[in-house]
């Protein structure tokens, strides 16, 4: 199926690109000055934040818009790393799920926010009032998360806006919004030609939704084979502006076979591979409970 344009305009229609002469941006520079000082003077968030405060500190206070991109190891966690900033970053967020079952990742939300084991929410063993009293409960904490489903049928760029906008009033009063894609490979399966060709046409979606609802996009890739355990900046499969084009670039790691703790956590380093606004090459020590779904930062 090919990839549909984000509203495509009549060639006779179409419209140029801006011309603008550096003083054209001063009104633009003096509205965005005065948000930021008044976010920095109250306190309040610039844009959807991760919820780990040393990865939001190295992306000046939160997720800008534009492309994020967040590889890592096989089991690493990607998805739940994703799932978890999705359901915490304190703004509508539509989720793109072209991998897992949308009920499995209700499940995983559950895990995460009530600390019930992920495992018993698939054997039996909880009641059905029980395990829909946990289920509510999760709902509860995030109220403006809304799944969209490509695992059952291709979203295209017009059902990826549609669903952000419909999102987006879920929470009208909150100026921020966040799309999330799991993952860009298989969402990307959907459409036609060799994977280069496609990998490209969907990466320049991703870039026409942003700068269109003026919100970042995280997603999620593939290693390379060349990549898979060292990882590194260029370990995006497939396509070189899955680093070229993004504002970050997040790589998770963690040791080869390592066994979690007696608290259940995994230690996994994530590494700032490319960062537009701040700073790059920062590591940030993160544990993993792989049972309830959870990433937090390991304190010092």
């Amino acid at each position: 199926m090919p990839l549909e344009p984000v509203q495509p305009a009549p060639s006779s229609e179409r419209t140029a690109p801006p011309l603008l002469p550096l003083r054209d941006l001063l009104d633009q520079w003096d509205r965005t000055a005065a948000e930021l000082y008044e976010a920095k003077q109250t306190g309040k968030a610039r844009g959807p934040e991760t919820g780990l405060p040393s990865l939001d500190a190295e992306l000046s206070g939160a997720l800008l818009p534009g492309v994020h991109i967040a590889h890592g190891v096989p089991g690493v966690g990607k998805t739940a790393f994703a799932l978890q900033i999705a359901a915490t970053c304190g703004c509508p967020c539509l989720l793109v799920t072209a991998e897992m079952q949308p009920l499995e990742l209700l499940r995983r939300i559950t895990a995460r926010v009530t600390k019930t084991f992920l495992g018993k929410f698939k054997t039996g063993e909880l009641p059905p009032a029980q395990a829909g009293e946990l289920a509510r409960k999760a709902i509860k904490t995030t109220p403006a998360l809304a799944l969209l489903d490509a695992t059952s049928a291709y979203a295209t760029s017009a059902d990826i806006v549609n669903g952000a906008e419909a999102t987006r009033r879920l929470a009208p009063e909150n100026p921020h919004l966040l799309i999330v894609v799991d993952s860009l490979h298989s969402w990307s399966e959907g459409g036609q030609g060799e994977e280069y060709v496609r990998l490209g046409e969907h990466l320049a979606a991703l870039r026409q939704i942003t700068a269109r609802l003026k919100c970042p996009v995280l997603a999620i890739s593939e290693r390379n084979r060349a990549s898979m355990d060292k990882g590194g900046l260029s370990a995006g499969a497939g396509h070189r502006s899955i680093e070229y084009a993004a504002e970050t670039v997040f790589d998770l790691g963690c040791e080869k076979d390592a066994k979690p703790d007696a608290n259940g956590e995994v230690e996994v380093l994530l590494r700032i591979e490319k960062n537009r606004n701040g700073a790059k090459g920062k590591k940030i020590k993160l544990l993993f409970n792989g049972a309830l779904q959870q990433f937090r930062e390991e304190q010092p």
